[in-house]
């Protein structure tokens, strides 16, 4: 039989109104503030079997007894929970904090924290007689809610901001989601969300009072993970608030209920970028700072407008705690050092606590002998791209070994972790002689640049500072990789001489271009939908006054830089040959049209010395 509805209560955290769920569980209807539940702690206590919770194997379906859940017959469950909490020995022996503990929610069944909030939330769309879902999300909890709508038989629509991580689109769209993309920010999807339910009758998730409930289990496990005992700081990455303010909850009701004797202090922690409630906390503000366009590599707190900001400065306030920010280098850094150092590969959001942690212990805030619970909140397979981002990509080789043993004495740049050698640090302002190019790129990649490498990367720093740029330890790092690539990408047959490209307002593109085939000098030209395709198809016209062969183009792939990190654009062309023959080839360039060039030029090379095996 169901509960009885008693043994919890919908009150707003700000007008203090109470509500019943079945007129609303997002926000007070009265001021627009977030809503909270007040758990009964003497109903669950004679619920609780102390035993079973003790010994039973954690999930967080094993603390029912602590959810506002009345019909558990209802309850929707991917058997979240049971993260590990790590003890990360060598962060803590390299920083001074030799009881550090890392929990990571990358362990639950779509990937991140929000698994546990889903639990609860569905269950309620269940109770409530939802018909349908709507959520608004950066992209962890679209992945999270579609996948638990979909096991409750539920539809589910989901806005997400334009350009949202395509690892978790495919996530959303896998488990049967209804995927909107916004050209906006968080809040736009947030508002449209709300619009959407009221309209349609469908329950709208999200971070509201309930999906904090689930956010309890975390403390319920850290506290047995520690043999109950209590940590002495907890450090979360906070976006709305929402997981920071579950987090303590579960602390507190433990406290209340008897299990532990101590509370922990929270910190929150956020990109500089997004800082909208560290900010607003370290200035004591009753509010958090509006944030419009947030600007970080850690996406899944990039959120301007939190709604549950009151909640997590309670939680704050309530347990002593503070609030730190990091830059998206340092978040990258720690990415690294966590993936690096204890093998965990966790989302730039997840590696924010890691990367906060030097300055805490600077500023005494924590101290070496205590001991502290970093929130890694998703696994790093859900934005590759930013993982990615901090290196340049791996050398492609023809498949023989000698390329292979070639390659490898002539070695592989390394990434230095150097604190004082951030990826948007400028290395050259001017052009650089030889020497000290070699100089730069052995003291920052322990690479010694010789040759036909050092030849390559001359000319392309050249190029960039000819043009106006600097050039960037991330633009160096790219030019070394692409330098040492080309020593296995054959010369001949086709060169490019010379080109110009001309485009006018409602005409086509028209393109010229000279090339040298196999020593013989050509010249074509060609219109096409852009300048690129208008100088390739120029360059088909010419190359076929000397030979039949000639590739198509499969995938064109252009990244051009969104921060201050780099001046090159980084172009990518998967493409391939009459007999099934495929390569990527990869070029970068300050120009788009130089590096499109560069990029076909290369990939005609490899094909064609494949031609007739």
């Amino acid at each position: 039989m169901p509960d009885s509805p008693t043994f919890y209560e919908l009150i707003c955290v700000s007008c203090g109104k109470k509500w019943k769920e079945e007129e609303t569980c997002t926000t007070c209807k009265d001021c627009g503030n977030a809503l909270d539940v007040k758990m009964d702690t003497q109903y669950i206590s004679k619920k609780i079997n102390q035993f079973v919770l003790e010994h039973a194997p954690l999930s967080a379906a094993k603390y029912l007894d602590f959810y506002p859940i009345r019909d558990r017959s209802k309850v929707v469950s991917l058997s979240e929970g049971d993260t590990p909490l790590y003890l990360a020995k060598k962060i803590g022996k390299q920083i001074g904090l030799p009881k550090l503990y890392v929990k990571n929610e990358g362990h639950n069944p779509t990937g991140v924290f929000k698994d546990r909030g889903s639990l609860v939330e569905i269950t309620k769309a269940l109770e409530l007689g939802a018909k349908a879902v709507c959520v608004a999300s950066t992209g962890n909890m679209a992945a999270s809610v579609a996948a638990y709508s979909s096991q409750a038989g539920l539809p589910c629509y989901i806005l997400v901001p334009e350009g949202t991580p395509i690892g978790k689109l495919s996530q959303t769209l896998s488990y049967g989601g209804k995927l909107i993309q916004v050209r906006g920010v968080y809040a736009d999807c947030v508002r449209l969300a709300q619009e959407l339910s009221e309209r349609n009758g469908y329950y709208l998730a999200g971070d509201y009072a309930f999906r904090a409930e689930g956010a309890k289990s975390t403390a319920f496990e850290i506290i047995e993970q520690l043999h109950w005992s209590v940590p002495d700081v907890v450090i979360v990455p906070v976006g709305c608030g929402t997981n920071l303010s579950g987090i303590w909850k579960g602390f507190a009701e433990l406290k209340e209920l008897g299990f532990i004797e101590k509370l922990p202090r929270m910190i929150a922690v956020q990109p500089k970028g997004c800082d909208t409630i560290c900010n607003a906390y370290q200035n004591k503000d009753e509010r958090y700072t509006l944030i419009e366009k947030p600007n970080t590599i850690a996406s899944a707190v990039g959120i301007g407008v939190p709604q549950d900001d009151i909640k997590c400065f309670n939680a704050l306030r309530d347990s002593k705690g503070t609030s730190q920010t990091a830059s998206d280098a340092e978040i990258l850094a720690a990415q690294q050092l966590l993936a690096q150092e204890e093998s965990i590969f966790t989302e730039p959001s997840g590696a924010i606590p890691v990367a906060t942690l030097p300055e805490l212990l600077e500023k005494a805030i924590i101290s070496p002998l205590e001991t502290v619970v970093c929130i890694a909140t998703g696994t790093g397979l859900k934005d590759p791209k930013a993982a990615i981002s901090s290196f340049s990509e791996p050398t492609s080789i023809e498949p023989n070994i000698e390329q292979i043993e070639q390659f490898l004495k002539t070695g592989t740049p390394t990434i230095s972790s150097s604190e004082n050698e951030k990826i948007e640090k400028v290395i050259f302002s001017s052009a650089p002689n030889s020497q000290k190019i070699v100089s730069e790129t052995e003291k920052l990649f322990q690479y010694t640049a010789t040759g036909d490498v050092l030849e390559n990367m001359t000319q392309e720093i050249t190029a960039l500072i000819q043009r106006g740029n600097e050039v960037k330890k991330a633009d160096l790092l790219s030019i070394l990789e692409e330098a040492i690539e080309n020593t296995t990408i054959p010369e001949d047959p086709l060169k490019i001489v010379h080109y110009e490209s001309h485009d006018s307002r409602g005409a086509k593109p028209t393109a010229r271009i000279t090339i040298l085939f196999q020593e013989s000098e050509e010249s074509a030209q060609a219109s096409g939908v852009g300048p690129v395709d208008a100088l390739i198809k120029a360059m088909k016209i010419a190359a076929s006054k000397q030979t039949d062969f000639w590739p198509t183009l499969h995938d064109f792939q252009v990244n051009v830089a969104t921060s201050q990190e780099s001046a090159l654009v980084k172009v990518r062309m998967e493409m391939r040959d009459n007999d099934g023959n495929q390569v990527s080839a990869k070029a970068s360039s300050p120009d788009i049209i130089v590096a499109s060039l560069n990029a076909f030029m290369k990939g005609f090379n490899l094909l064609y010395e494949r031609k007739g095996r």
